[in-house]
C-alpha cells in the first residue's frame, strides 16, 4: 500500500468518524450510522490492503529464500547474495506495512 493510498484511507476513517460524532451530537441516527458505515469501509480496506502487501512480501521472501539456496547449492556467490537482499528487501517492506 502506498503513502498516498494510506492517506486517503486514514482520510476516509476521519470522516466517518466525523459524521458519526457529528450525528451522536445533533442526535441524528442517519448520519451517525452513515459514519459509522463510512468508518467501518475504510478501516476494511486497509485491512485488504494489509493483507495484500503481506502476501506479496511473503511471496518475495520465498523467492529470494529459493535464490539463496539455488546459489549455495550451485556455488554461485552472487545468487546467494542477491537472494538473502531479496529477503531483507522483504522483511523491510513488511516492517513499514504494520
Amino acid at each position: 500500500m502506498s503513502i498516498i493510498d494510506k492517506i486517503k484511507q486514514t482520510a476516509k476513517g476521519t470522516k466517518g468518524k466525523s459524521k458519526e460524532a457529528a450525528g451522536k451530537a445533533t442526535g441524528n441516527r442517519r448520519l451517525q450510522a452513515e459514519g459509522r458505515a463510512e468508518r467501518t469501509k475504510a478501516d476494511a480496506e486497509h485491512a485488504a490492503a494489509k493483507a495484500k502487501d503481506t502476501a506479496r512480501n511473503l511471496g518475495q521472501e520465498a523467492k529470494g529464500k529459493v535464490k539463496e539456496v539455488a546459489g549455495a547449492v550451485t556455488d554461485n556467490e552472487r545468487r546467494q547474495a542477491g537472494g538473502k537482499a531479496d529477503q531483507v528487501a522483504a522483511r523491510t517492506k513488511q516492517r513499514f506495512n504494520k
